[in-house]
């Protein structure tokens, strides 16, 4: 089967939809021909194949945020490949749209998938520009949304929206987020901390994220426990703001910005980790809190899609409303007994277990062979 991922980042850009991608396509690429179509990140080749993925990069002449962009030869690397199946990763970008028309007049008999991740700008507040370009791209996007001969929801909750913006209901299914199998051991612990009560965030440092609410309480975090230390990890787009209020807090030597960390380090942490938070205002999943699970964390998430659907509440962690910093204060302070610790850290691991890419992979084969 020939296979298209239509996506506005790839490997080695990391984030979810990105993640989902990156190994969809390589579990996929064992027996199948993939291909990748994606913009260039100005540092990997225009065309290369990696682990059997066949990846083709297009230079961007325009981009301004995450969804305005443009990349024209997207289009004619589209149409140079017969493929079975397209699938394309993330909406709300009008130049695949435009590219999945043309290639959908093209080639009749190809079919066509997509996997939304979460809506189209999805924090509940914008200036008055970025509305009206929301309002503008809702409008021209629902007629391309309805063409899709299947809709992947990522979490069994998302069903409640897909149809407003387009996607038939009918075709609809869940294949959820993974993470390796690798996961699944147990990895070496980071020495330096052995002495330290580990919390810890990865993922892109964002004001969205909420890390802020965290810092916030840290001062009574550390009256209870002064072995604290919150670790953050992941690219620092809005580290000084964190920084700036840390020291204000005077909490600076209970926090540790580590930066991007490679695959292996990230396991190391996660190892070494008690607590992973989660303090999110948005998340559609949340792949990093499923690799913490993995490596036994317990976890404390904002009730989002993704924390509402990893997270059950007492047995493998818990939630709370996003600027409830009482609640997420006080759901931290229960976490320091060991033996509730012991207990989340132990479901956990049983429930990662069934999450992954290697058999989401095998449930999108049945899928894509469903419809072809």
């Amino acid at each position: 089967m020939k296979i298209g991922f239509i996506t506005t980042y790839f490997y080695p850009v990391l984030g979810g939809a990105e993640t989902n991608c990156f190994h969809l396509a390589r579990e996929l690429a064992k027996k199948n021909e993939v291909h990748i179509f994606t913009s260039n990140n100005n540092t990997s080749p225009k065309e290369e194949t990696l682990d059997k993925i066949h990846i083709h990069r297009s230079k961007t002449l325009f981009r301004s945020g995450y969804y305005a962009a443009f990349y024209p030869s997207l289009l004619k690397n589209l149409l140079h490949y017969d493929l079975d199946i397209v699938h394309v990763h993330s909406y709300g970008f009008l130049w695949h749209d435009l590219c999945v028309l043309l290639k959908k007049f093209t080639s009749p008999h190809t079919k066509f998938v997509i996997t939304p991740h979460g809506p189209f700008m999805t924090l509940p507040s914008y200036p008055l520009w970025k509305k009206i370009f929301k309002l503008f791209v809702y409008t021209l996007e629902y007629f391309p949304n309805t063409l899709y001969d299947l809709v992947f929801q990522v979490n069994p909750t998302q069903i409640n929206w897909l149809p407003h913006y387009g996607f038939k209901k009918k075709n609809i299914r869940f294949l959820p987020n993974g993470i390796p199998s690798s996961f699944l051991k147990k990895d070496k612990t980071l020495p330096e901390f052995h002495d330290k009560f580990l919390i810890t965030y990865i993922g892109r440092v964002q004001r969205y994220k909420g890390l802020a609410q965290v810092i916030q309480i840290l001062p009574e975090l550390i009256s209870f426990n002064k072995k604290i230390l919150f670790v953050i990890a992941g690219d620092p787009q809005d580290m000084q703001a964190l920084v700036k209020q840390a020291r204000q807090l005077k909490v600076g030597q209970h926090l540790l910005f580590l930066g991007k960390i490679t695959e292996e380090e990230k396991k190391s942490l996660l190892q070494t980790t008690s607590v992973f938070v989660f303090p999110s205002k948005w998340e559609a999943f949340g792949i990093s809190m499923l690799e913490a699970m993995a490596k036994g964390c317990a976890v404390i998430s904002t009730n989002t899609e993704g924390g509402k659907f990893l997270i059950e509440e007492a047995k493998n962690g818990y939630l709370f409303t996003f600027g409830d910093i009482t609640t997420l204060k006080e759901k931290l302070l229960l976490l320091t007994h060991k033996k509730l610790l012991s207990s989340l850290s132990k479901n956990n691991k049983k429930k990662a277990a069934l999450f992954t890419w290697e058999k989401i992979t095998q449930d999108l084969q049945h899928y894509y062979e469903m419809i072809s």
